[in-house]
C-alpha cells in the first residue's frame, strides 16, 4: 500500500517550472523547513538557484516515503524521509 501512495505522490513532487535546469534527473533540492522550499518555489530564474539556509541537494534514490503533507495555495508540498537525515524533509517540486 505504500509503495502505491507513493507512485501516486511521485508526480505531484517532481513537477514545476524551471525543474530541468535548477535539478538534474538524478538529485532534488531538500529542505529542512517548509517556508525554504516555499522560496525556492517561488523564485525564478537565477534566485531560484541561490542556495537556501537548511536546503541541499540529496540523491532521487534516497527518497522514502511521505510522512507530512502541506497544501499552500492550491501547491502541494511533502516532507520526505531520506536516508540518513534523520527527519523527512520538504522537497521542492
Amino acid at each position: 500500500m505504500r509503495s502505491r501512495t507513493l507512485l501516486a505522490a511521485m508526480p505531484i513532487v517532481f513537477l514545476g517550472a524551471g525543474y530541468a535546469s535548477a535539478q538534474d534527473r538524478t538529485t532534488v533540492t531538500a529542505c529542512e523547513t517548509l517556508i525554504a522550499t516555499r522560496r525556492i518555489d517561488a523564485a525564478t530564474g537565477p534566485a531560484r538557484e541561490a542556495p537556501e539556509a537548511g536546503c541541499r541537494q540529496i540523491a532521487r534514490a534516497d527518497i522514502g516515503t511521505v510522512e507530512q503533507r502541506a497544501l499552500i495555495g492550491g501547491a502541494p508540498y511533502e516532507c520526505m524521509t531520506v536516508a540518513g537525515a534523520g527527519r523527512c524533509l520538504w522537497v521542492v517540486p
